[in-house]
């Protein structure tokens, strides 16, 4: 009697691997381009609803301490006083409003592009920190792909928040300029210099979240340290041309 054949496993195929990574990729990509849309609605969102409502409020207040000091007869000085207090609340709440909008989508990269965003952010991150920031764009052209261009202004507010927390730096020097056919994004410092054990417990932060957007384009994002002489993030990105 004839014994039955094993079954022959299938062997599989070639290519599988490397398209469902390949779709893997693209879901990934479709997935932080609709966290990015869903961040431009709510920035709108808030300037637009939110920012108008406090506007009007502030005006409405500002019309009501003014009808009250031409009365007769003349209102307290606390009741005034109190009124203004709650002018100062709501400009409070206006500038909030604004700054969450720009965190959230900046306009300034929709309008005037990546150089503009830089050399606007590095300008917002030195007048917050009181740390030198320097830009330098060696592009002749600016990023027109919105994808690549966003991604790099994210890497480099992530680099930027960094320097605040684990830096101890004075100064920042960001450089932006196209290779051949690569971006290259260079955010470098002169604090204490990162060291290698630093760069792997940072890996679920700040430089796995650079890292990733970098990887979605077909990039890399490096960071290395030198002891007392800063830290260096660089991250290089094919062009919408390649």
């Amino acid at each position: 009697m004839k014994r039955p054949r094993a079954s022959k496993r299938l062997a599989p195929r070639r290519g599988s691997r490397a398209s469902r990574k390949k779709a893997l990729h693209a879901l990934s990509l479709r997935l932080e381009m609709a966290r990015e849309e869903e961040r431009a609605r709510v920035a709108r969102e808030l300037h637009d609803e939110l920012g108008q409502v406090l506007t009007s409020l502030k005006l409405e207040f500002s019309w009501l301490v003014d009808e009250l000091k031409k009365s007769e007869p003349k209102p307290g000085i606390q009741l005034v006083n109190k009124l203004q207090s709650l002018i100062g609340l709501i400009e409070v709440s206006i500038q909030s409003v604004r700054q969450i909008s720009g965190d959230l989508r900046p306009a300034v990269l929709d309008h005037l592009g990546l150089r503009e965003a830089i050399q606007w952010e590095a300008t917002k991150f030195q007048a917050r920190t009181g740390i030198r920031c320097r830009v330098v764009s060696q592009l002749v052209h600016d990023v027109a792909d919105r994808t690549r261009a966003l991604a790099l202004y994210r890497i480099l507010q992530e680099a930027l928040t960094n320097v605040v927390r684990h830096a101890h730096a004075g100064a920042v020097r960001i450089s932006l300029a196209e290779q051949g056919r690569t971006l290259v994004l260079v955010v470098k410092d002169n604090g204490r210099g990162i060291a290698r054990p630093e760069i792997s417990s940072m890996m679920s932060i700040g430089l796995l979240g650079m890292s990733e957007r970098a990887r979605l384009l077909g990039g890399r994002c490096t960071i290395t340290g030198v002891p007392g002489r800063g830290t260096t993030v660089t991250v290089k990105v094919p062009s919408a041309r390649s």
